[in-house]
């Protein structure tokens, strides 16, 4: 490395890309860029092209990651604007992002590290995939799905009152997993769940005190919480965790005004309550550090769904990455995400582990095949250049492969192996797939 490079890589403010690749090589990369082998189904699946990426994270997650004893579930955003663009779109106005794709998302509360990730895809959900344990519930089926590696692990789950299905706390618990979940009263009380009775149980006890009932379930025991805060009673159903204090427990403070004058009162709250305070912002603050500017998801500007998809995947990584050097390396002194994200950069450009296997080959694939878009006003492809003498700059054609459907797409891209060829990105997945198979 040169005193130049070295320069560059620690005082720049920001990178210069150029020496190491033109932005004509990226645009490139990315308009050939697909997230799956797979051909599309036969019926209409608009999550065709991402689900192999989700399933591949999450299951290289479960190779490489073993979270602590205690466990954080809730929900993320991945912002995209244009809900007619975008399969699943919510709009989620509690968010600071409330606009685009949510996940259900699971990290550790210990480390902080993000591990399982489901997408919400609502009715654009097509009936003819089966998910697993959808038999037990949507809630419970939830659960099940993302907590399927720890099952039998005796580990504690923390939630938050999204998922407050007693159905699904004794699934878990079946499973070898216990869990806790704040109860709320949205329209009704969460089914078996006395809330009145439980509010009037506490009418004459003191701040800070804490009571319960247990009850039984498909065979299974379970517990109703409740503790006694100033202005209401704090709720939560639970498959384990003693209704104890113990030293561990974090002091409190808690106040309010009483015949007029203000009080004050010291307090402990009990192990699950205190559990539930110290995890339930693992989630939270992952999809902080995500956010935060410059980040990956508003660097990355783009057209396509599937990029975006993309770019909360490596933005998990990115901050799944900052999160294991702070907790597992322990650096003295902590370096800030920004420092770390700039030392990051740099070790995957200049990555000397990368595995070189086939490279000809690999060159040869991703030249010969690359979807790229026609020069402006270009009509045809002839004697090995475009004649560009169509009227409007961005001319559209419709799509030359048969199986396009009734109506052909309009589009301006080709093959690069066959210039000649209109193909929209759809067709374009499934004549990849078909000439690697060839080769």
């Amino acid at each position: 490395m040169t005193a130049d490079s070295e320069d560059e890589e620690n005082n720049m403010p920001s990178f210069t890309f150029n020496h190491y690749m033109s932005q004509r090589c990226f645009l490139a990369i990315t308009s050939a860029l697909r997230f799956t082998t797979k051909t599309p189904p036969t019926f209409r699946d608009k999550f065709w092209e991402i689900r192999d990426l989700i399933k591949a994270w999450n299951t290289h997650m479960k190779e490489i990651f073993s979270a602590g004893w205690a466990l954080c579930l809730d929900e993320s955003m991945s912002i995209w604007h244009s809900r007619w663009t975008c399969p699943g779109w919510v709009f989620c106005p509690r968010k600071p992002h409330p606009f685009g794709n949510e996940y259900h998302t699971a990290c550790c509360g210990v480390s902080g590290i993000m591990f399982s990730m489901e997408m919400v895809e609502g009715k654009d959900h097509p009936s003819e995939i089966f998910e697993n344990y959808n038999s037990l519930g949507k809630t419970a089926g939830l659960l099940m799905r993302m907590l399927t590696s720890y099952f039998s692990t005796g580990r504690y789950v923390i939630l938050d009152s999204g998922f407050c299905v007693l159905t699904g706390l004794v699934a878990l618990k079946k499973a070898g997993l216990f869990a806790c979940a704040v109860i709320k009263k949205r329209r009704y009380w969460p089914y078996l769940v006395p809330g009145e009775a439980m509010d009037r149980m506490f009418d004459d006890r003191e701040v800070g005190e804490s009571a319960g009932i247990t009850g039984k379930l498909d065979g299974e025991e379970y517990f109703l919480w409740g503790l006694k805060e100033p202005s209401y009673v704090m709720k939560m159903m639970a498959t384990g965790g003693p209704l104890v204090v113990t030293d561990e427990c974090k002091p409190q403070k808690r106040y309010w005004t009483e015949g007029g004058l203000e009080r004050v009162k010291d307090t402990r709250l009990p192990l699950p309550y205190d559990w539930h305070y110290k995890f339930r912002h693992a989630v939270d603050d992952h999809n902080n550090l995500r956010h935060a500017l410059p980040s990956i998801e508003h660097t990355i500007t783009t057209t396509r769904w599937e990029i975006r998809v993309f770019s909360f995947v490596i933005a998990v990584c990115e901050v799944n990455a900052y999160l294991a050097n702070r907790f597992f390396c322990r650096p003295d002194p902590v370096p800030t995400l920004q420092q770390f994200r700039h030392k990051l950069a740099w070790q995957l450009i200049k990555n000397r582990w990368i595995v070189q296997e086939n490279e000809v080959e690999l060159t040869t694939l991703t030249t010969v095949h690359q979807l790229m878009n026609a020069p402006p006003h270009a009509t045809r492809f002839k004697n090995g250049r475009w004649e560009c003498t169509a009227k409007l700059r961005y001319q559209n054609y419709p799509c030359d492969i048969k199986n396009c459907g009734e109506r052909p797409k309009r589009v301006k891209t080709y093959c690069s192996c066959n210039p000649g060829k209109w193909i929209c990105k759809f067709c374009h997945a499934g004549h990849v797939v078909s000439e690697l198979k060839r080769a």
